[in-house]
């Protein structure tokens, strides 16, 4: 039977999650997944988002990002880059002939677009993995190298059990020699708002300006509260911080100028304090790179999962 390709609609919700699960099992989505992270998007395009059927059986989907209505800022500079945040075959299905359908369209769509680049799958306000998991999936990362997607970089998830987290006596030594050079270690404060805002703009990705905004924003109603951010301070001013969400820890940085004085693990070690206060039994961060992994380990983080992160010039 023939393939055919379509953009996605409402109607194909349950198909679409049943495929997701089977196609990628572990990265199954629920309906408030795909609709806070894709459909919701101010970047959505049905145009990218394609579904191949065999007469009225789902087999595949792709979905393609670009930005438009929400600016990317550093995440594409030059507006030449489009993403590829999923792609999955149905495992009973021609894997090959679907996915050229399915990679060929959307590449096409992205020409038509002006899109000179593509990446598997950073996409910064929704991505659901950073990339793709070869242990996992192994047919699809040969698949997407057969087709001109070569590693870019790598990245990693780490989890750790934090039930039985103590901030060390060397941690707090550290914090206090850091306090001898005007540096504090604190829980966010409200009245902190506007330096912290200008401490993100001027030193972090434009993605984290946005996520901590939209954390910010719920204060007001109870959504998120300031003890989910660690700041770390000199001179009144903000120099680095790291929040969580539920047993996610991050973003977490620390501004160039003050790197490599051990803020960053004092600040770590005082939110995974907070995390285990608020009665987490574990922590997790879903992207990080081998120098950073280093600095988890000393945690207690363990590598769980490790994702290519692939391009392609169109």
């Amino acid at each position: 039977m023939a393939i055919t390709l379509h953009p996605f609609t409402d109607n194909d919700r349950t198909d679409l999650l049943d495929l997701w699960g089977k196609a990628l099992p572990l990265d199954a989505l629920t309906v408030e997944t795909l609709e806070t992270r894709v459909l919701l998007d101010e970047n959505f395009d049905r145009r990218t988002f394609l579904l191949a059927k065999e007469g009225t059986r789902m087999v595949g989907f792709i979905l393609g990002m670009v930005g438009g209505k929400l600016p990317l800022g550093d995440a594409d500079p030059g507006g030449s880059r489009s993403w590829i945040t999923a792609l999955g075959v149905h495992p009973q299905a021609r894997y090959p002939e679907v996915g050229v359908q399915l990679l060929g369209r959307l590449e096409q769509e992205f020409r038509s677009m002006g899109k000179s680049e593509t990446l598997v799958s950073p996409y910064p306000p929704g991505y659901f993995a950073p990339g793709i998991d070869r242990a996992a999936y192994p047919a699809l990362f040969e698949f997407l190298h057969a087709k001109g997607y070569a590693i870019e970089k790598e990245a990693i998830s780490m989890d750790a059990p934090i039930v039985l987290f103590q901030v060390s006596e060397s941690i707090v030594e550290l914090e206090r020699r850091l306090g001898e050079s005007d540096v504090r270690i604190r829980e966010f404060r409200r009245e902190d708002l506007l330096k912290f805002i200008r401490f993100l703009e001027s030193t972090m990705p434009t993605d984290w300006v946005r996520v901590e905004r939209a954390n910010l924003k719920k204060i007001s109603n109870g959504g998120f509260h300031p003890s989910q951010i660690t700041v770390a301070t000199h001179d009144d001013d903000i120099i680095g911080y790291c929040q969580f969400e539920g047993s996610h820890f991050g973003p977490f940085g620390v501004g160039d100028a003050f790197q490599g004085r051990g803020i960053g693990t004092v600040i770590l070690a005082r939110t995974l304090e907070r995390m285990r206060h608020r009665g987490f039994h574990d922590a997790w961060v879903m992207w990080t790179d081998d120098v950073a992994a280093k600095v988890y380990a000393k945690f207690g983080f363990r590598e769980t999962r490790r994702f290519a992160i692939l391009k392609k010039i169109l």
